[in-house]
């Protein structure tokens, strides 16, 4: 069993059913958690600070730079979705408002510094593969137990599952849940149900809706950190979302920007 799964799956096949067990172990996906990176540590990116783009490109009316990424890095960590082997991927946020832009810069691409009328601080970055789970009606998990109310009463309605795998994660991953990959945070609807609507697909019981929601994956997580003066707002998370067809085509102006708050 991969390392990043194990002490998961040990918590699940403790808490549930082993068939019900079974399949949320098996819906597992691999992500790299970001983390404030200390003395001695490799660093992937870092959170703000001063965009550096192409002499042609500013910085986005309106927004600052939340994340700058390096690819080739990120490629040592396992993880779920394609990225690219190399070059930086650059994610900016409005600082009032919820719309978002990526670039992504090739190797070699020349670049200067884009100063911003606001910066967040700059914090550099680490990473590790952690495991994440579908929460909530992710619709892989709705499918994986035939329906809504299947899932609820399989999953989060047995024997306070629910509770107990948020105090499980809280405590295996503390810190702000910053991540590339993987399952996003579904504590209102799942950023893949959200972006399936929104491409026309409807929503749950609609016959497309499955078959699109199945095509988005997570580019992006970012928590609320203080530190990095990032607040989105009660609580909130900044999702970025993509198709996995537009990743491999490296489209980043097709993702999908979702604040999710309680």
């Amino acid at each position: 069993m991969r390392i990043w799964l194990r002490d998961y799956a040990a918590f699940v096949r403790e808490k549930l059913p082993a068939e019900t067990a079974e399949r949320l172990i098996e819906l597992a996906r691999p992500a790299i958690r970001l983390s404030r990176a200390s003395e001695g540590d490799e660093p992937v990116g870092r959170l703000g600070g001063t965009a550096v783009l192409p002499p042609t490109m500013e910085v986005p009316p309106g927004m600052a730079l939340a994340v700058e990424l390096d690819c080739a890095r990120l490629n040592r960590y396992e993880v779920d979705i394609a990225l690219p082997a190399d070059g930086t991927l650059l994610f900016f946020t409005e600082l009032e408002g919820d719309r978002a832009e990526v670039v992504y810069l090739p190797v070699g691409t020349a670049v200067v510094p884009r100063p911003a009328p606001y910066e967040h601080p700059e914090l550099p970055l680490t990473a590790s593969t952690v495991a994440t789970w579908p929460e909530g009606c992710q619709p892989v998990l709705v499918q994986a137990f035939g329906g809504v109310p299947e899932t609820y009463e399989a999953v989060w309605h047995h024997d306070d599952f629910a509770e107990s795998i948020a105090n499980y994660g809280h405590d295996a991953f503390p810190g702000p849940l910053h991540q590339v990959g993987g399952y996003s945070v579904a504590f209102q609807n799942p950023v893949e149900a959200e972006a399936a609507q929104d491409a026309g697909a409807g929503w749950y019981g609609d016959p497309t809706f499955f078959a699109e929601a199945s095509q988005w994956v997570t580019l992006l997580q970012l928590a609320e950190d203080t530190d990095a003066d990032m607040i989105w707002g009660d609580g909130a998370f900044a999702i970025w979302a993509i198709r996995a067809d537009a990743l491999a085509a490296r489209d980043f102006e097709k993702t999908y920007f979702y604040l999710q708050g309680h």
